[in-house]
């Protein structure tokens, strides 16, 4: 007999604290809606999984471990079935170190302390359950936000209709993947929901998780005003919500209500004939990865030196210069770095997870394992940065440049896939 509970902690920020997501630091005037941790359990005899959803634009290992600490020491669940992965919006609070905004300790607390607190309320609150799982695409939300122009370079966020935009340089990934728990009375109380697309709908000066909230509300006229939906982000380390062959308005709280009832529209269809699943299974493989990486050299230092040292403007060459500085400092005498990866069996469904923000071709690759069973959580239980595809660093563009957040071999992105698709082949 499976049991399911489901449970919410806050995690919203002080106002006036940094906001990550963006080249320079954005200070915080407000909240447009509040910021979360949304947690998960699923148990089944002698084995549990548990799946938290956190309002970060991403989760340091650190914070991760301390709450999977807190929540074992609590629970007894070993720590690699407890899946924590944020939600990447650009809207969220200092939780982790992005170009020219650094991570607040005293906010790293608050979260880890609301992960925990949501994960072991959620375990506290199990009961018997049934489950369904279904996939539906739901077309016309995401984008893929790289272009090849017509020099043959690929430029991300080109400009909506730039004369010199050729075609997209990857491909999208519009399923919308949706696991309902029902207690045995038949009523909804919470869901796992995958969807890939970056979460910037909204580029505020004021805290809010961005359209998966909005997603969560729509489903609430659906499923009623308890109903919790535990998001998790795919592959959308090169996807945003933008179509850049249109002169439109495509931010901002109405097209997060719009985006969000699309979605759940997609959601509820998508297990509308699907029956409840008997007896579902729950499992997990997992692993750790060797990735390369990259390094500054030292005449692209001592030139980002000369760059941030100078009078010249903050724009974003600047801060990516003080970035690699930093990266130099921090990964001294390094060459390589860990990089786990895990998947969580959920009835039928088979969560890809692991810390890299990958492009979506790697995260199509792992689906097509089972087309109808996996889905692939970016921003896993850490974080590597963005993991592009080969042809990305021949192309260029924002995500391959060398800073923090990207700074792994152009080989990452194969051995992570490889390795999931190995584990994956386990729950074949």
């Amino acid at each position: 007999m499976l049991k399911a509970g489901f449970a919410v902690a806050d995690i919203t920020p002080e106002i006036g604290d940094e906001m990550p997501g963006g080249f320079s630091p954005r200070i915080s005037t407000g909240v447009i809606d509040p910021l979360e941790a949304r947690a998960a359990v699923f148990m089944v005899e002698n084995e549990a999984i548990m799946v938290i959803g956190v309002d970060a634009v991403s989760l340091r290992f650190e914070t991760v471990e301390a709450a999977r600490a807190d929540i074992s020491a609590a629970c007894g669940l070993p720590s690699r079935r407890i899946l924590i992965c944020a939600n990447h919006t650009h809207c969220g609070g200092p939780a982790n170190s992005v170009l020219g905004t650094e991570k607040n300790d005293r906010y790293l607390l608050k979260v880890v302390d609301g992960i925990a607190k949501a994960g072991i309320q959620a375990w506290k609150k199990a009961e018997p359950a049934l489950l369904q799982f279904g996939k539906k695409d739901c077309p016309g939300w995401a984008f893929n936000r790289r272009w090849v122009m017509k020099d043959g370079h690929h430029r991300t966020n080109p400009g909506r209709l730039n004369p010199d935009m050729v075609r997209p340089a990857g491909p999208t990934d519009p399923e919308v993947s949706f696991l309902l728990i029902k207690n045995t009375a038949g009523t909804p109380i919470g869901a796992i929901g995958n969807f890939t697309c970056h979460s910037t709908v909204f580029w505020e000066e004021q805290f809010t998780p961005d359209y998966c909230y909005y997603w969560q509300k729509a489903l609430r006229k659906t499923y009623g005003e308890d109903f919790i939906l535990v998001f998790t982000n795919g592959a959308c380390g090169d996807i945003n919500q933008v179509d850049f062959t249109k002169n439109a308005k495509e931010s901002g709280r109405p097209h997060a209500i719009n985006m969000g009832e699309a979605l759940a529209k997609a959601a509820v269809e998508a297990i509308q004939d699907t029956p409840p699943e008997e007896a579902p299974t729950l499992a997990w493989a997992g692993t750790d990865v060797e990735l390369p990486l990259r390094i500054p050299s030292p005449e692209q230092l001592a030139a980002d030196k000369e760059l941030v040292d100078s009078a010249s403007e903050w724009v974003s060459a600047k801060w990516q210069a003080r970035d690699r500085l930093l990266l130099a400092k921090e990964s001294l005498g390094k060459t390589a770095t860990l990089c786990p990866i895990d998947i969580y069996q959920i009835g039928p469904a088979l969560i890809a997870a692991s810390s890299w923000q990958p492009f979506c071709e790697f995260g199509l690759r792992l689906k097509q394992f089972a087309p109808k069973r996996v889905f692939v959580a970016m921003l896993s239980n850490g974080n590597i940065g963005y993991i592009p595809t080969e042809a990305a660093f021949v192309g260029g563009g924002y995500e391959p440049t060398l800073c923090r957040g990207s700074h792994h071999d152009p080989a990452a992105g194969n051995i992570i896939a490889n390795a999931s698709l190995k584990l994956l082949a386990l729950f074949a």
